[in-house]
């Protein structure tokens, strides 16, 4: 049988993969995809730069509208809403009003770095397999781009502390630890950056519009597809992979790869798989159910709760289901010190005289919470050979959540036409 060849195939193409994929099948390339199935139907995508610049490549600019999401920081003394009616520099001087002039200076500062990252993070990655040298490169870009690089590296903890004042720094610290679900020792200034510029955005997109605008240009520029469920092995020489076999005996080859989530049966060389990015350490998780069907008026959609330990509450998320929500937590990598009864107390205060009930899910006891090093330190397009891009979104920068898989799903694009050619 005689085998079909490509320009790029792609492996366990969720978001990320499925963006790269319709690029370069727009620009001419002869493109496969052996999507993944990811269910994000309910969920928005704040419209960034990065957002902004696929859509207009995509002319799909009409499916933004303006967002209704807020998210609000909830503490013994201090209630902050982000996109409610008030705006932000009345929050915080109704909240502080010594201080609130220097917060909003370091806010619109993290939001100025956010805006700029989200852009270069979008263009060709390194194209070294060196993480030495992807770091140089980077470092080169954010200079040439006139941002801090070596602040931007630093723990988010260290610009927090020129506010001065203990109360300023600990409000801002539970909300962007809160918001990136990232414990402060462990949260840099870039990734503070970039999420906070993506939460404030004042619109927004469905991710299940977005795919359907991807899927119809995908199959518009001729792109091909085939269930993930009927590959059979990736042919791999050492690290380079020379094409795959389908469960039916059919073998296809591609000058490059990019591989994203794959399924269990499918195993990758150890030269290869060790060059791939761990799966990131998940948050612990519960779901509440029992609540109110209509979320209550003095709520956001998003709720930071800071008390005994950081708490994400989101109404509704991931769920068809009405009268349920999220919670997520953040805590120090090392310690597991958080139990349900705890949790309770905390809620019981957020939602007085419900009766709710809570179920733990989605996380193993012996998983950490974050990854081991600072982002930027991987959160790229992976080079894991001269003919594989790893780009994950979900493994490399975690905490950005969706629009990570916007950014990194560009820079892959780029990266994989510069070396087609």
């Amino acid at each position: 049988m005689a085998t079909e060849h490509y320009d790029l195939i792609v492996i366990g193409a969720g978001l990320s993969e499925q963006i790269a994929a319709t690029l370069l099948a727009g620009q001419g390339y002869r493109v496969l995809s052996f999507p993944a199935t990811f269910q994000a139907e309910q969920q928005t995508l704040a419209c960034c730069p990065a957002l902004n610049k696929l859509l207009k490549s995509l002319k799909g600019e009409n499916y933004l509208r303006d967002s209704i999401d807020s998210v609000q920081l909830v503490t013994d003394d201090i209630r902050l809403q982000l996109g409610g009616p008030l705006p932000l520099a009345d929050e915080l001087r109704r909240e502080f009003p010594d201080h609130h002039d220097s917060m909003l200076a370091l806010l619109d500062q993290l939001d100025a770095w956010g805006c700029k990252l989200s852009l270069l993070l979008t263009r060709t990655a390194p194209n070294f397999s060196l993480l030495p040298l992807r770091l140089l490169a980077l470092y080169q870009r954010q200079l040439s781009n006139n941002l801090p690089a070596r602040k931007l590296q630093q723990p988010i903890l260290q610009i927090l502390r020129t506010l001065g004042a203990p109360k300023p720094q600990q409000t801002l610290n539970q909300l962007l630890s809160g918001i990136c679900l990232v414990t402060p020792e462990r949260l840099s200034v870039a990734e503070a950056a970039l999420k906070w510029h993506i939460t404030t955005r004042p619109r927004n997109i469905m991710i299940a519009e977005l795919s359907q605008l991807l899927t119809e240009r995908y199959a518009a520029s001729s792109g091909q597809n085939i269930p993930l469920d009927e590959l059979a092995a990736i042919k791999q020489t050492g690290k380079h992979p020379t094409g795959v076999r389908l469960l039916n005996g059919k073998a296809l080859s591609a000058r490059q790869f990019l591989v994203g989530p794959l399924p269990k049966h499918i195993k990758l060389d150890t030269a290869l798989a060790s060059t791939i990015a761990k799966p990131p350490c998940e948050p612990r998780r519960w779901i509440l159910s029992g609540l109110p069907l209509q979320r209550p008026p003095m709520l956001a959609r998003q709720v930071i709760l800071a008390g005994k330990q950081t708490l994400s509450l989101t109404w509704d998320h991931e769920s068809p289901l009405p009268g349920q929500a999220l919670l997520e937590d953040v805590r120090p990598a090392a310690l597991n010190t958080l139990d349900t009864e705890t949790v309770l107390q905390q809620l019981s205060s957020l939602l007085p005289f419900t009766n709710f009930e809570l179920t733990e899910t989605g996380c193993s006891p012996r998983e950490m919470v974050m990854h081991n090093s600072f982002w930027p330190r991987g959160g790229l397009p992976r080079p894991a050979a001269s003919n594989v891009l790893f780009c994950h979104a979900a493994h490399l920068l975690p905490s950005l959540g969706v629009n990570a898989d916007v950014i990194l799903g560009q820079a892959a694009a780029t990266t994989l036409q510069k070396r087609l050619g």
